[in-house]
Protein backbone atom coordinates (compact mmCIF):
# COMPACT_ATOMS: atom_id res chain seq x y z
CA UNK A 1 0.00 0.00 0.00
CA UNK A 2 1.60 3.29 -0.59
CA UNK A 3 -0.06 6.58 0.55
CA UNK A 4 0.39 10.18 -1.22
CA UNK A 5 0.11 13.41 0.43
CA UNK A 6 -0.51 16.49 -1.73
CA UNK A 7 1.85 19.29 -0.01
CA UNK A 8 0.10 22.40 0.86
CA UNK A 9 0.67 25.63 -1.62
CA UNK A 10 3.51 27.99 -0.10
CA UNK A 11 1.20 30.59 0.33
CA UNK A 12 -1.82 29.22 2.13
CA UNK A 13 -0.52 29.20 5.98
CA UNK A 14 0.63 33.38 5.44
CA UNK A 15 -2.78 33.49 3.91
CA UNK A 16 -4.68 32.34 6.82
CA UNK A 17 -2.98 33.45 9.22
CA UNK A 18 -3.73 36.77 7.49
CA UNK A 19 -7.17 36.22 7.65
CA UNK A 20 -7.44 35.35 11.31
CA UNK A 21 -5.40 38.64 11.92
CA UNK A 22 -7.64 40.84 10.08
CA UNK A 23 -10.98 38.68 12.06
CA UNK A 24 -12.09 36.69 9.49
CA UNK A 25 -12.91 33.01 10.35
CA UNK A 26 -11.73 30.69 7.80
CA UNK A 27 -13.54 27.36 6.99
CA UNK A 28 -12.11 24.51 4.34
CA UNK A 29 -14.95 22.67 2.26
CA UNK A 30 -13.26 19.50 1.05
CA UNK A 31 -14.05 15.86 -0.38
CA UNK A 32 -12.38 14.54 1.68
CA UNK A 33 -12.88 11.99 4.56
CA UNK A 34 -13.15 13.97 8.21
CA UNK A 35 -10.08 12.64 9.61
CA UNK A 36 -8.27 13.85 6.40
CA UNK A 37 -9.98 17.03 6.46
CA UNK A 38 -8.95 17.75 10.26
CA UNK A 39 -5.49 16.68 9.77
CA UNK A 40 -5.20 19.18 6.65
CA UNK A 41 -7.10 21.63 8.90
CA UNK A 42 -4.52 21.33 11.35
CA UNK A 43 -1.21 21.40 8.90
CA UNK A 44 -2.58 24.59 7.06
CA UNK A 45 -3.62 26.26 10.41
CA UNK A 46 -7.35 26.73 10.50
CA UNK A 47 -7.37 24.68 13.10
CA UNK A 48 -5.07 24.48 16.78
CA UNK A 49 -1.99 22.03 15.82
CA UNK A 50 -2.33 20.31 19.43
CA UNK A 51 -6.18 19.69 19.01
CA UNK A 52 -6.18 16.12 19.86
CA UNK A 53 -7.79 13.93 17.10
CA UNK A 54 -10.59 12.46 19.86
CA UNK A 55 -12.06 16.30 19.05
CA UNK A 56 -12.77 15.46 15.60
CA UNK A 57 -16.41 15.50 15.83
CA UNK A 58 -16.29 18.92 17.47
CA UNK A 59 -14.50 20.29 14.20
CA UNK A 60 -15.37 18.81 11.27
CA UNK A 61 -18.68 18.08 9.85
CA UNK A 62 -19.15 15.64 6.75
CA UNK A 63 -21.55 17.36 3.83
CA UNK A 64 -24.31 14.23 4.38
CA UNK A 65 -24.73 15.80 8.21
CA UNK A 66 -24.56 19.50 7.33
CA UNK A 67 -27.05 18.84 4.63
CA UNK A 68 -29.41 17.58 6.92
CA UNK A 69 -29.42 20.64 9.34
CA UNK A 70 -32.25 23.23 8.67
CA UNK A 71 -31.60 26.18 7.41
CA UNK A 72 -31.18 28.17 10.25
CA UNK A 73 -28.94 26.06 11.96
CA UNK A 74 -26.91 25.89 9.16
CA UNK A 75 -26.96 29.87 9.15
CA UNK A 76 -25.36 29.17 12.99
CA UNK A 77 -22.93 26.69 11.63
CA UNK A 78 -21.52 29.03 8.90
CA UNK A 79 -21.23 32.39 11.24
CA UNK A 80 -20.17 30.48 14.24
CA UNK A 81 -16.46 31.40 15.23
CA UNK A 82 -13.83 28.19 15.16
CA UNK A 83 -13.92 26.74 18.33
CA UNK A 84 -16.55 23.50 17.48
CA UNK A 85 -19.60 22.30 16.63
CA UNK A 86 -21.18 22.33 20.30
CA UNK A 87 -23.63 24.85 19.44
CA UNK A 88 -25.41 23.19 16.44
CA UNK A 89 -27.80 20.80 16.68
CA UNK A 90 -26.43 17.51 14.33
Amino acid sequence: MVGIKDPLRSTVKESISKCKIAGITVRMVTGDNSETAFAIAKDCGILDENIPKSSLDEFVITGQKFNQLSGGTREVFLGMETGGLDNVDQ
